[in-house]
């Protein structure tokens, strides 16, 4: 069994499950006994954390108490994040945490790492010899961040199917293994009566804020951009990014075409791109003024619907009347605004 320290930074360990189950308290202990309220205040600081600053906050651990109290802080923020029942919420705390995780990792000793990798199901390996890593190209491909141009496998070192990889880049593959997984789980529970009624309070006031940034989200136009009048494919692509989850390539490219097509400023795109927990500011800048022309001979166009189809980031399933009408993202803008102005 590994330290309790160790188990507190990572609580989403099979050790940590294992613990609280051989040495933690019942849920009805952890729910209403006086001992675990500071393990239940804890579980909603993760909660509140997550909402506001895409982390679920670093508390010490000087002592055994302290380890504790931030081991059973986990299943609560997990079973009152089910409670609150927002999807977007769920993504932004799954996040949170694979994000607080990937910021430890960076730090520890390399066998630790794969170690962890290994339990989030990557093949990785590691030549002590040369202190090198290196991961299967699959299990690269479902986590990288392709959109980068560092992190295309032609810009890595392959061989027999392996790519070598720093432990910092392994550190961020981690993140988006950990951040699915998560969000898995999460949508696969249900709430429980009375996790609902303990922390009702505190679900009802998440839900509150939840429910007003959407209304401010929806409401307010993005520089000369009205949200709600985009189309399903640039809803869903707004929608992830500010989720933080991990968007293909070409629907990163799609949106800013389609953005620069209504006239907003790199600096307004970039505004978008700023929840991505690799957000980088300098790179991102470099994408979009390249795609906008801005800092190249080529102006790119947003692709119709269907190379959006094609590229799979239609989002078929919520096409509306209006979508099976039109064959470009832009036509379904621009007539959402002409049916606005013939409004009485």
């Amino acid at each position: 069994m590994r330290e309790l320290a160790t188990l507190a930074k990572y609580p989403f360990l099979h050790d940590t499950r294992e613990y609280i189950k051989d040495y933690g308290p019942t849920i009805p202990e952890l729910l209403h006994e006086p001992p675990f309220e500071r393990a239940r205040l804890i579980g909603i600081q993760r909660l509140d954390n997550a909402l506001k600053h895409r982390d679920v906050g670093v508390r010490s651990l000087a002592n055994d108490t302290d380890c504790i109290m931030e081991i059973l802080s986990y299943p609560i923020a997990r079973m009152v994040a089910v409670c609150i029942g927002d999807s977007f919420f769920n993504k932004r705390y799954a996040l949170s945490e694979a994000y607080h995780a990937y910021s430890s990792l960076l730090t520890e000793p390399p066998g630790f790492v794969l170690s962890v990798a290994h339990e989030l199901k990557l093949n990785v390996s590691h030549d002590t010899e040369k202190n090198s890593m290196s991961i299967y190209f699959k299990d690269y491909l479902r986590n990288a961040p392709t959109r980068y141009k560092e992190w295309k496998m032609v810009n890595r070192g392959v061989k027999a199917g392996y790519l070598s990889i720093s432990q910092k880049d392994l550190a961020r593959l981690l993140l988006e293994s950990l951040r699915e997984r998560l969000n898995q789980e999460l949508l696969e529970r249900g709430c429980d009566h009375t996790v609902s009624e303990v922390f009702s309070a505190d679900i009802h006031r998440i839900q509150n804020i939840l429910a007003m940034q959407k209304e401010k989200t929806e409401a307010t136009p993005f520089g000369t951009l009205a949200i709600e009048k985009l189309p399903p494919c640039m809803k869903d692509i707004v929608s992830a990014i500010q989720s933080g989850e991990n968007v293909p390539h070409m629907g990163r490219f799609a949106l800013v075409a389609f953005l620069n097509s209504l006239k907003l400023t790199p600096s307004e795109v970039l505004k978008l791109f700023s929840t991505a927990p690799d957000y980088q500011e300098d790179k991102t800048r470099y994408q979009v003024e390249h795609i906008t022309g801005a800092s190249s001979a080529t102006r790119y166009k947003c692709p119709g619907c269907d190379k959006m189809r094609t590229y799979g980031i239609c989002p078929v399933e919520k096409m509306d009347d209006l979508c099976r009408k039109i064959r470009h993202p832009l036509s379904y803008y621009t007539t959402k605004w002409r049916q606005e102005k013939r409004k009485p």
